[in-house]
């Protein structure tokens, strides 16, 4: 009944100098998509890149967990000239007064800032390589929104400081105790792949240790990839 914050890799090569430490970072967070559900069926390259099983949650309860739509972003778009040039003007004042916590407080905000930003589009790092390459995908499809917690509470990792797989999952132990719930009343949708799926999905509901008529409301509320490919 709830998410765990994971770290992502995130990558900004497309909308930042070549040269920047933040070209890939690794950030905090829980990434939700805002799409009908007619149009996550139609879209194919969307269920290929996160595939064919999801829970859809009401839009109130994102918005009561402070999930926030991401800021989508091109190299040339006002945002990133933005970001880009507060960043300069920090560095520059920084190095004139070293130390000073008002000038430190800026910077974390901006770095929060930075975790809802997402380049418009890019190359997809995530899962298999097609072929011998990345290919392109325009990130803006997605519709991200995301749960980010506080600066103060968990860090923004630079590529560096993850060199392999396990070092990874310990610092994503850490942020285990950051846990984002949701009740069965949130639920809109429970979205399965293959209608042959139903009655084991069923038969797991009917095994949860909630009331009845939750559980026949869990159970209207799933759906099958497969069913409305058929059907619609």
């Amino acid at each position: 009944m709830g998410f765990y914050v994971q770290y992502s890799e995130e990558h900004f090569e497309n909308i930042l100098d070549k040269d920047s430490k933040f070209n890939v970072v690794y950030i905090p967070m829980i990434s939700f998509c805002d799409i009908p559900i007619m149009q996550l069926f139609r879209d194919s390259d969307h269920l290929e890149n996160f595939g064919q099983y999801g829970i859809g949650l009401t839009k109130d309860w994102g918005i009561s967990k402070r999930v926030s739509p991401v800021i989508y972003a091109h190299k040339s778009s006002q945002p990133m000239s933005q970001v880009y040039n507060l960043n300069l003007y920090i560095e520059r004042i920084s190095k004139r007064f070293k130390g000073s916590k008002k000038i430190l407080s800026v910077r974390k905000e901006l770095v929060d800032l930075f975790k809802f930003i997402k380049p418009y589009q890019g190359r997809w790092h995530k899962g298999k390589l097609i072929g011998k390459k990345r290919k392109d995908i325009i990130y803006y499809h997605e519709r991200e929104w995301r749960y980010c917690p506080l600066l103060s509470d968990y860090k923004v990792l630079l590529k560096k400081t993850i060199t392999h797989n396990k070092q990874k999952n310990l610092f994503n132990e850490e942020l285990k105790k950051d846990l984002i719930q949701f009740d069965p009343i949130d639920i809109k949708f429970i979205v399965i792949n293959k209608k042959s799926e139903y009655n084991d999905w069923v038969s797991f509901i009917g095994s949860l240790d909630i009331k009845d008529t939750v559980k026949n409301t869990l159970i209207s509320k799933i759906i099958s990839i497969e069913a409305i490919k058929e059907d619609f």
